[in-house]
């Protein structure tokens, strides 16, 4: 399955792209962040540099830090809050830090060398420069990143698109959540859903560019108001996604798949 992540800054502001696809993923950014990047599944975590293909069996949060500081952040819908994986990172550098160092055992019969002949540590090689250092992500990002003009233009348009596509979502609830005109099949169709709690509901289905499939749907209580309903499929959770504002239930269909739910009630 391949999908994508929004890197973004503590300002809110995008910052790159996470490609995963299945157990690989890529972090490709299109502005500068220092400090490190760890990678995050619900089991593990490993570090991650940029344009570096890295592998982690379900992988669901990046975290970027600066010391104390955090300098972006990216997440799966099912992922935790970020002060969890905060407080992870801290447990894993305090586990490092109890770890005994052992003492460098000396050579065997190494002839002593007076203060003139030692000689100054060589450089460390290029591969262990500090991951600290923004100057060594910049340097790789724009090498990996800009090998071509297309790859460069289309990696700027999937960016773009998926702003665009984050930016819907994230907006004031009790806007609209799609157009009309998206819509692929009418509600003449006869769209069975939730027979049990909306009886007699009239369904269809929205899907197009920049839109997530669900359903729409209104429902007229029993001596009530009538409802405008919206349904996307997902997974259960404590919580909805963070893209799906406003939907505060979630119910079964009587085939067994899940929904997100968001219900207005019509003027």
């Amino acid at each position: 399955m391949l999908c994508y992540w929004i890197v973004r800054l503590p300002d809110g502001s995008p910052a790159g792209l996470i490609r995963v696809q299945n157990d690989r993923v890529r972090l490709s950014l299109s502005a500068p962040v220092r400090g490190s990047f760890t990678l995050f599944s619900k089991t593990g975590a490993v570090p991650l540099v940029p344009e570096s293909e890295t592998r982690l069996p379900y992988p669901e949060a990046l975290l970027g830090m600066d010391g104390d500081r955090v300098t972006c952040f990216a997440a799966a819908e099912h992922a935790a809050p970020l002060c969890e994986y905060r407080k992870r990172l801290s447990r894993l550098c305090t586990i490092h830090e109890k770890e005994p160092v052992q003492k460098p055992v000396p050579p065997v019969n190494e002839p002593f060398l007076s203060h003139a002949e030692v000689k100054d540590p060589p450089s460390p090689p290029e591969s262990e420069a500090n991951p600290d250092d923004i100057s060594h992500f910049s340097r790789i990002s724009v090498d990996s990143v800009s090998d071509t003009a297309r790859e460069a233009q289309a990696f700027s348009l999937l960016l773009q698109r998926a702003e665009a596509f984050y930016t819907a979502y994230e907006g004031d609830p009790t806007n609209d959540m799609v157009q009309k005109k998206d819509s692929t099949v009418d509600a003449s169709g006869g769209i069975d859903l939730f027979s049990q709690e909306f009886p007699g509901a009239r369904w269809r289905y929205v899907d197009g560019t920049d839109v997530l499939p669900h359903y729409e749907g209104t429902w007229k209580q029993p001596n009530g108001p009538t409802l405008h309903i919206l349904a996307v499929r997902g997974h259960a959770a404590p919580r909805p996604p963070r893209s799906l504002l406003g939907f505060t239930r979630y119910l079964r269909d009587r085939d067994g798949t899940g929904y997100w739910l968001r219900l207005t009630m019509l003027p």
